[in-house]
């Protein structure tokens, strides 16, 4: 083939491919921004139910957990630190007890013997866990305020705060797209 076709070929070849670039943005458009929140209403401990999307517009952090996890009851402090480190206007805490069998004064009991200072909502049956695909806890789930998932951490230590601070900062900024 000679090095005219090849260049020929070549440029027809790229024409195509901007067309097609062109043609996406109208008609590949996405469709408002996704949402990630969990579908479904939780039970609280109160007897009432929240549903995620109840939150949106504001960051949201939700701690898997449960009563009988040693890693998750040393996570507790640097959560309710780092909930107090922001503002409330900004940012929703909610923990995800994840007990199947476990009734309600028992999570009572233990997140006041944690000094738990964030509400959980309950998923007994693993729905949201499962939805979430949450392989182990405790598990930070963070949502921005469109509900899309932003970060997820396995586990928690005091040295991590800081670093949760400052990513604070980011998704607090954020606006809604």
């Amino acid at each position: 083939m000679n090095s005219n076709l090849m260049t020929q070929a070549f440029w027809n070849l790229r024409s195509r491919f901007y067309l097609i670039c062109i043609l996406s943005l109208f008609f590949c458009k996405p469709q408002g921004t996704v949402s990630e929140f969990y579908p479904e209403p939780l039970p609280n401990l109160t007897g009432g139910t929240e549903t995620l999307e109840d939150f949106k517009g504001k960051v949201l952090v939700l701690d898997f957990w449960a009563t009988w996890c040693e890693p998750c009851a040393k996570a507790v402090p640097t959560i309710n630190e780092w909930k107090s480190s922001v503002s409330e206007k900004d940012f929703v805490f909610r923990g995800i007890n994840t007990d199947t069998t476990e009734p309600i004064e028992k999570i009572k009991k233990d997140m006041n013997l944690l000094k738990m200072s964030y509400p959980t909502l309950l998923d007994k049956d693993w729905k949201m866990t499962d939805f979430y695909q949450v392989e182990g806890i405790p598990c930070l789930l963070v949502f921005d305020r469109s509900g899309k998932i932003v970060y997820r951490q396995y586990g928690l230590v005091p040295s991590d705060l800081s670093g949760l601070v400052i990513r604070s900062h980011v998704w607090a900024a954020s606006d809604l797209p």
